[in-house]
């Protein structure tokens, strides 16, 4: 059997030429065979995927949300983009890849000042700090100018005051707030 190991390439041709045929149980009993024996089996061919019959070869990437290094097939149907499950969860459901995701401008209505009011302002009531039920407010009355410089974070309740007659109780600290604004010293 030494003659074998050391004339074959890979494990395949001396179980193919030792015992006829291939399968699990020849793999192990020619390991445990080498490992006795302490056979160099260095001039095996190290690159099995060059030798099967696959016309995809195996090339290393990057993972783009963890920075880990992973083996995937060049040019395969399923050639992987991320390394694990956690990862393609973060990649695939969040932004721009989200099948969902939507830019500012496919946005409509109330979602699309609302959206763009919580990217510019905390989401919270500029006059009670209210965080669970926060709405936006065109400070000017005008529902299609959504300028962030023209949302304002209310609640309901301060929301009903500004169109209301009880404007005048919650107005100074709105008009505070828009100037600070302009100012850059409160976003």
């Amino acid at each position: 059997m030494k003659e074998i190991i050391k004339n074959s390439k890979s494990l395949r041709d001396v179980s193919i030429q030792y015992f006829g045929y291939v399968n699990v149980i020849t793999y192990s009993k020619i390991r445990e065979y080498i490992n006795q024996n302490n056979i160099d089996i260095t001039h095996f061919i190290k690159n099995v995927s060059a030798f099967n019959h696959t016309k995809y070869s195996k090339i290393i990437k990057i993972c783009p949300i963890c920075g880990c290094e992973f083996e995937t097939k060049s040019g395969h149907p399923k050639e992987k983009t991320v390394c694990s499950h956690s990862c393609a969860n973060t990649f695939y459901r969040t932004g721009i890849n989200h099948p969902n995701h939507k830019e500012d401008d496919d946005l409509m209505g109330e979602l699309k000042y609302r959206t763009i009011c919580f990217r510019y302002h905390e989401k919270k009531c500029v006059c009670c700090e209210e965080k669970n039920i926060v709405e936006a407010h065109h400070y000017d009355g005008n529902k299609n100018n959504n300028a962030p410089e023209n949302l304002v974070p209310l609640c309901p309740t301060h929301h009903r005051y500004w169109h209301s007659r009880f404007r005048y109780i919650i107005k100074k600290r709105i008009d505070e707030y828009i100037k600070y604004q302009e100012l850059g010293e409160l976003v």
